[in-house]
């Protein structure tokens, strides 16, 4: 329960960027970020970590999870794409645009451009679920945790790095990430799968 609590406390401070201060305070913390880590070598890794949050990881780490214990990837799976479907709600509900379609001093330096709105943070909702889910079912590794751990706080800094999302995009997407890994832990234990 305390997954899930953080993790919709979490998305409705994401939900702070529908005041107008809060806007422009994020976009003065975009240029910062993207200006001390523009250059290489820092761009490189921030722009090849990126795939860890794509869709197409989480689910082929989806999958593999079904493969190796399919009654507890076939519920991860499932609560992922419900997620997901609450992400895609919110990011058409709002329809926040992109910070470097907004402010010309901010760069896309994503290796690809988005074409969905930025609010909230798909990328940085699926490394955190992943990043939660699969040490404990990997059989609670505190080392696997710490490195996915690790990779989860990159990738969302990276999302402002890059120039695609606002503090709030990420926080309001930690803010799901953790709700969906918080339900699944939960149905696991629920269902003695663990």
């Amino acid at each position: 329960m305390i997954y899930q609590l953080l993790g919709f406390g979490l998305l409705l401070v994401g939900c702070a960027h529908l005041f107008t201060g809060v806007n422009r305070w994020e976009t003065q913390i975009v240029l910062k970020v993207q200006g001390l880590f523009k250059n290489k070598p820092w761009l490189t890794v921030f722009q090849e970590i990126w795939f860890f949050g794509r869709t197409s990881f989480a689910v082929v780490s989806l999958l593999l999870l079904i493969s190796l214990k399919w009654k507890i990837g076939a519920i991860a799976l499932l609560v992922f794409l419900i997620t997901v479907g609450i992400e895609n709600i919110l990011k058409n509900a709002l329809n926040r645009p992109r910070p470097y379609t907004v402010h010309p001093d901010i760069n896309m330096l994503q290796p690809i451009s988005p074409v969905d709105p930025s609010f909230p943070s798909g990328d940085t909702l699926r490394i955190w679920y992943l990043a939660l889910i699969l040490p404990v079912a990997a059989g609670d590794s505190g080392l696997f945790l710490a490195a996915f751990l690790l990779l989860a706080i990159l990738v969302t800094l990276g999302r402002m790095i890059l120039g695609v999302h606002y503090l709030t995009d990420t926080i309001a997407g930690i803010g799901l990430g953790i709700l969906g890994a918080g339900t699944t832990l939960w149905l696991w234990h629920f269902l003695q799968l663990l």
